[in-house]
C-alpha cells in the first residue's frame, strides 16, 4: 500500500507541474505575441472589396407584392355585394428599378371572377387605379396575384 500511495502523489505533483507550466507557457505567449505584434498603422491594409451595385432590370412577377385594400363594401339583401378596392403594391425585390417605365399586370380574386387590372411604374412611382368595383358574395377576402411584367 506504501508504493501506491507514493506513485498517486508523485502523480498529483506531475499533474499540478503541468497545469502550472502550460498555464505560465499561455500567458508568455500571449505578452510575446502583442509585443512583437505590428501596430494597426504598421499592418499592411487589405485591399477591400466592394460589391458593385447591380444593375437595374426590369423586374419579375414575384419581386412584387400586391396588397387589396377594401375602401367600400355595398351588399344587397339577399344577393351579391359590390366592392370598391384599391391596390397596394410593393417592391420587394433586391436590385434597383429601371430608369424607363414598365408595366404590371395582376389578377384580383375573390369575387365573382377574377379581374385582371395593371399599373405603371416609372422610376419608383407607380400610377394606379382608386376605387375599382367587384362584384362578390358577402364576406369576400380580395387578394391580388401578379401575372407578368413587361416593359
Amino acid at each position: 500500500m506504501q508504493v501506491s500511495s507514493t506513485v498517486r502523489k508523485w502523480s498529483a505533483g506531475v499533474a499540478l507541474f503541468a497545469i502550472v507550466a502550460s498555464g505560465v507557457g499561455v500567458a508568455a505567449v500571449m505578452i510575446y505575441g502583442s509585443v512583437t505584434a505590428p501596430k494597426p498603422s504598421e499592418r499592411a491594409a487589405a485591399p477591400r472589396t466592394t460589391l458593385a451595385p447591380r444593375p437595374p432590370k426590369v423586374p419579375t412577377p414575384v419581386e412584387f407584392a400586391v396588397g387589396v385594400i377594401v375602401t367600400e363594401q355595398t351588399c344587397v339583401p339577399a344577393g351579391p355585394c359590390s366592392y370598391k378596392y384599391t391596390i397596394e403594391p410593393k417592391y420587394i425585390g433586391l436590385h434597383p428599378l429601371p430608369e424607363t417605365p414598365f408595366t404590371v399586370f395582376y389578377e384580383v380574386l375573390g369575387g365573382n371572377e377574377p379581374q385582371k387590372g395593371e399599373f405603371t411604374v416609372h422610376k419608383d412611382q407607380a400610377q394606379i387605379l382608386k376605387d375599382v368595383v367587384l362584384q362578390g358574395p358577402p364576406g369576400a377576402q380580395l387578394k391580388a396575384n401578379v401575372m407578368s411584367v413587361a416593359g
